[in-house]
């Protein structure tokens, strides 16, 4: 299956998902995933969202809502029309050039991930998620690991060499903090910024993801599901 296509298959299960409750006067919380690269993000991110039974929406995922015009004007529906129709605008604009430039996509990524926060009950990895999401709406969560235990893991996924990996974690770390810094003004590697921080190198997948919920269930009670 194509990304697009899994793409489409997602928005599609978060919409129904959405239409299928009653709209609640406060929507249930996200997840904010932040992560330093090489941490076992993505699948600490789907273990979260399936015991919550939230809607996952990835990295890659967030750069094809913000890339398909069409994608975006789905997960807006349901929303007022105030707010939806500022976003259409927004979309219109961006989208009139072939060629967006970094603040255009960012501009374009906020306004889908506020979006998702808008209605809740998502998982959303990345992007600024946590920099984006107001603190009484989400749980911001930053994964962590030493690097020499990023570089494994990196090594191990990707079918890199040790020295490839290493150059790989290095760059995707310097791109993070100048992306977030540049951007929000923030040090994305704070630790005082985010509600919960979890070592991955000390917590397996499934226990990182068992502290996430148990988190987010203490902080938000019956709203967090």
């Amino acid at each position: 299956m194509t990304l697009s296509k899994r793409v489409d298959a997602l928005v599609s299960h978060q919409l129904g998902r959405w239409q299928a409750e009653p709209r609640p006067k406060r929507p249930p919380p996200c997840v904010a995933l932040s992560r330093l690269p090489g941490s076992g993000s993505f699948g600490i991110g789907h273990l979260v969202a399936e015991r919550l039974g939230y809607g996952f929406f990835g990295s890659e995922i967030v750069d094809q809502i913000a890339a398909e015009r069409g994608i975006a004007r789905e997960l807006l529906r349901g929303l007022d029309e105030h707010v939806r129709s500022a976003i259409d605008r927004f979309v219109a604009d961006a989208f009139r050039e072939r060629g967006l430039t970094e603040s255009d996509y960012l501009r374009d990524v906020v306004r889908i991930v506020t979006t998702l926060g808008r209605r809740g009950g998502a998982v959303i990895l990345g992007r600024g998620a946590a920099f984006i999401l107001p603190p009484e709406g989400a749980l911001r969560v930053m994964l962590v690991a030493p690097r020499v235990a990023r570089i494994e893991r990196v090594a191990k996924e990707r079918g890199m060499g040790r020295e490839e990996a290493a150059a790989w974690v290095d760059r995707e770390d310097a791109w993070r903090e100048q992306f977030v810094r540049h951007h929000f003004g923030l040090r994305h590697d704070e630790p005082t910024f985010y509600d919960l921080v979890i070592n991955t190198a000390t917590f397996s997948t499934e226990v990182a993801a068992e502290m996430v919920v148990d988190v987010l269930r203490r902080r938000f009670g019956k709203r967090a599901g």
